[in-house]
């Protein structure tokens, strides 16, 4: 089996506690140097190529080819001109278990799936109680820490910067049958598309992509050819684990893998050592032959996310001359909100004037407000009036009709 374990460093600096937040773009540069490519191959000379600049806050996905003189862009990702929207999540999932099979040190869900997340967008048809402890399972995987069993904070954050549903997405098929995505003009969308995978997108490789997947696809099918299925005790093994908790039964069902011989060593180190539930659930549900997502479903209930809601507001606070609050209080009401696990806050501008020869600062601040908006709020009124900025503070919603929050 061919091994393509990520480079060590990359591996080093996933694991340390800066480098999600800088992924996701929450977070400034740490330094002048960071830069990392990795490959994941499917074992035919195709290759996704991932290049990450953290410094520059860029990320990059290519996709080499066989057929393809050099890598084509797929899409990238920065704070300029990003076109991130390239995988749908069933691909993604896809990708993550045909890799998995190839690479034992890549696990799925694990690195591959979270490093991908930069360029996986959700529409309509995206179910989250599917979706969610895959990649909660991806992000404890490459950064454990502890969140208390709940949905990961990387997880909410990419949901939310993610999901297309209800911005007028829709899929087409290109004239060559390949599949490409839209956004209706006349939507007003929260998050705008922005992709190369467009019908009219010049030099996205179509048709290598969709042979790209199909190999993926037939890693998969071979790896399921290849087990003892029809042995009685695999067989009974595995349809108690494709029940609402089948994840009881997957110990047994590894070990009638074992006792019949020629079962794919990945999966059976994912139903008899698995990291996570939701490595044994993707390894069940491709040796029953059942649709992605269709057993998380029904092992984990319904997501968290289902039911979440958020809001984006603006703050501005003025102040003349004297010390400048703005640094200490966006530390002071990111840490409340974190604590409270409401919501974030970060300095979006900052512009000075004199009037009438008195220096004047405005500063605004982007806050995110999870689930809770009066809870949220009630955290920004306690910040403001500890660094004594609540006389000349203006809250407001984001999206329009911008409406007034009150904060007295």
């Amino acid at each position: 089996m061919l091994r393509m374990p990520l480079p060590d460093a990359l591996r080093t600096r996933m694991a340390e506690p800066g480098f999600w937040p800088l992924f996701f773009f929450e977070n400034g540069p740490e330094g002048p140097e960071d830069e990392h490519r990795v490959r994941f191959g499917l074992g035919d000379g195709s290759a996704l190529v991932l290049d990450l600049r953290l410094a520059d806050r860029y990320a990059g996905l290519r996709l080499a080819a066989p057929s393809l003189p050099e890598p084509a862009e797929l899409g990238w990702d920065d704070l300029a001109h990003f076109h991130p929207h390239v995988l749908r999540w069933a691909e993604s999932d896809l990708l993550g278990r045909a890799v998995a099979l190839r690479d034992p040190e890549l696990r799925h869900p694990g690195p591959l799936l979270a490093l991908l997340l930069r360029f996986a967008f959700l529409d309509g048809r995206d179910d989250p109680d599917t979706i969610t402890p895959l990649v909660d399972a991806a992000f404890r995987l490459v950064r454990p820490l502890d969140d208390g069993g709940g949905v990961r904070p990387e997880t909410r954050d990419w949901y939310e910067l993610r999901n297309l549903s209800g911005s007028g997405l829709r899929w087409t098929t290109t004239p060559g049958g390949h599949p490409a995505v839209a956004q209706d003009d006349h939507v007003n969308a929260d998050i705008p598309l922005s992709s190369l995978r467009s019908p009219g997108g010049r030099g996205f490789p179509f048709a290598e992509w969709a042979a790209f997947t199909e190999r993926a696809e037939q890693i998969v099918a071979d790896a399921v050819d290849a087990a003892p299925l029809d042995v009685p005790d695999v067989r009974d093994a595995l349809e108690r684990c494709t029940g609402p908790r089948g994840h009881r039964h997957v110990g047994a069902l590894a070990e009638a893998l074992r006792a019949a011989g020629g079962a794919h060593p990945v999966l059976v180190r994912a139903l008899g050592e698995p990291v996570s539930r939701a490595e044994s659930c993707w390894a069940v549900e491709v040796l029953a032959g059942i649709p992605q997502g269709t057993l998380v479903k029904r092992w984990f209930g319904r997501s968290p996310l289902a039911d979440a809601r958020s809001w984006d507001l603006s703050l501005t606070i003025e102040y003349e001359g004297g010390s400048d609050p703005s640094e200490e209080l966006a530390e002071d009401l990111h840490a409340a909100l974190q604590r409270a696990g409401l919501g974030r806050a970060v300095i979006s501008s900052t512009s000075r004037h004199s009037d009438g020869g008195s220096r004047r600062v405005s500063t605004s601040f982007d806050v995110r407000v999870r689930d809770d908006l009066e809870g949220g709020v009630a955290l920004i009124r306690e910040a403001l009036h500890r660094h004594n900025a609540a006389a000349n503070a203006r809250l407001r919603h984001s999206a329009a009709p911008y409406e007034p929050v009150p904060l007295h």
